[in-house]
């Protein structure tokens, strides 16, 4: 079970006391129970202990036998075999979630009128994102809370001139919290917000990226849901819209994989076990919950999907909401390999993390638990494993002339995958991506440079965190239709202050 709410005092993350930006002494102290506090609760859990390396070796020497069986014109066919079987189970895991019935609008049901609205803490780490501060502060100004009950807390490096100095325009319109996080351990995302978390003031907390605009309703949605939800609810996950789609061919795929993976894939999950592998961003948590399992590990490169599991672990409930945040999607090629080589570098980061003590994961989570833990974290790197090794089993096909059973089943997969995207899409409303459906296997094939620089990070610098660049306040108005863009007003001057 997880630890009681009165003992996060002893796990040394009780707030520090309020009153204007923290003293660099205090920022300092905090920093540094946010580098030792998980490994303090359970240093298993913890990723500073470098994890994964197992899983990324299995899956070099598999593609090496692979190589070397074609080059030498060796029997393939147990692998290929087993290949086929694993991209199988991952197709039809897929199908299974478009059958399951839609997920319905949130009912009516009205918050308790005589329950005061909390105080909201509106947490976001920054690091070189001075462009994107004006659409981000507008977006949050649109929110429809109290606006003397938002927390707003940044979490900005103390060496980003920059961005700082773009905070620094705003202080006369906007009342916010600015921690500046100086040197010192992993340069991470995670380590940004645990560094941050003791001086979050708001009953529940909301995670935010620099490049996101939530839906006006999304506080009051995630309310709700804490309202009405159970007793053990830590958090509430809002789906992810990529608004740029038009804008290149990759960034119309990304948006394709965010309807597939949030309209299908997430909610299959919540069907399967009371967990789920949450995104990096508009994760609503209860405070309390998320500082009794120790908060975010600052050498986690996905310290959210993690995150998701340690609160599992600890007998925790996620869910999902509907209201929508709306985000970048990288548009070149090249930040894309970049940001999803994270993501599956921290997938299989996380996957070694957590089964240092197999036993006590599957105690802890049940049958149905660790189903969701392989699915939700395992397609991700075992999907770009199986495209690689396609590869090169259709080269030793091609070598030897017989493309036979590998041919249909690669056409099934294809055909499968741009089914599975069709769903996505009627669901997600957005008929502009229909055509990207028969992209996606060729999309699903850039999967294997990924793979390849995941797997490099992991032996050569597995806290490294890969930046990704935004630029959506140049390219807003241009990149999207109407229909799909969040409006965006003029700077709210009453962000946090009274009304």
């Amino acid at each position: 079970m997880a630890e009681s709410p009165d003992k996060t005092a002893q796990l040394g993350q009780t707030p520090f006391s309020s009153g204007g930006d923290p003293q660099p002494d205090d920022v300092a102290r905090a920093m540094a129970q946010a580098l030792c506090r998980l490994a303090q609760i359970d240093p298993q859990l913890s990723a500073a202990k470098p994890a994964g390396r197992l899983f990324a070796t299995l899956i070099l020497l598999t593609c090496a036998g692979m190589l070397i069986a074609t080059l030498m014109q060796l029997d393939r066919q147990l692998v290929e075999w087993a290949l086929m079987s694993l991209a199988l189970g991952l197709g039809l895991f897929r199908l299974w979630a478009t059958l399951l019935p839609e997920r319905s609008p949130p009912a009516d049901r009205a918050c308790n009128l005589a329950v005061e609205k909390p105080v909201w803490t509106i947490l976001i780490a920054l690091y070189h994102e001075a462009g994107s501060v004006p659409s981000l502060l507008r977006a949050i100004g649109k929110l429809d809370w109290p606006k003397n009950k938002l927390d707003l807390v940044f979490a900005c490096e103390a060496d980003d001139t920059e961005t700082l100095a773009a905070l620094a325009l705003w202080r006369a319109q906007v009342k916010f919290t600015l921690v500046r996080v100086p040197k010192g351990g992993p340069r991470t995302k995670p380590k940004a917000l645990q560094t941050a978390l003791p001086f979050c003031r708001g009953r529940y907390l909301t995670v935010y990226d620099a490049e996101d605009l939530p839906a006006p309703g999304q506080i009051s949605e995630a309310w709700q849901a804490f309202q009405t939800g159970p007793a053990n609810l830590a958090v509430v996950q809002a789906p992810l819209v990529i608004w740029n789609e038009k804008e290149s061919w990759i960034s119309r795929q990304f948006a394709l994989d965010y309807a597939i993976w949030f309209r299908l894939i997430l909610p299959a999950l919540v069907h399967l076990s009371h967990f789920l592998p949450l995104g990096g961003t508009s994760n609503h948590f209860d405070i309390e919950f998320l500082r009794a399992v120790g908060g975010w590990d600052p050498y986690n490169v996905t310290e959210d999907a993690d995150l998701g599991i340690r609160l599992a672990r600890h007998g925790l409930t996620s869910r999902l909401i509907e209201s929508a945040t709306y985000e970048e999607g990288a548009p070149t090629f090249g930040g894309w390999v970049r940001q999803r080589g994270r993501w599956i570098q921290g997938h299989i980061q996380t996957i070694g993390v957590h089964l240092r003590m197999p036993r006590r994961l599957a105690k802890q989570l049940g049958g149905a638990g660790l189903l969701t833990f392989f699915l939700g974290l395992g397609s991700g790197p075992l999907n770009a494993a199986v495209m690689l090794l396609s590869s090169l089993a259709a080269l030793g096909q091609a070598v030897d002339g017989k493309w036979g059973h590998i041919a249909l089943w690669t056409c099934f997969m294809g055909l499968s995958q741009a089914y599975v995207g069709l769903i996505a899409v009627q669901r997600d409303g957005r008929r502009s991506l229909w055509t990207a459906c028969f992209a996606f296997p060729l999309y699903q094939a850039c999967q294997v440079p990924v793979l390849c620089r995941a797997i490099w990070r992991i032996y050569l610098s597995p806290s490294i965190w890969d930046k990704t660049k935004h630029g959506a306040e140049a390219r807003l108005r241009t990149a999207t239709s109407a229909k799909h863009q969040p409006a965006i007003s003029e700077p709210q001057h009453w962000i946090g202050q009274q009304p």
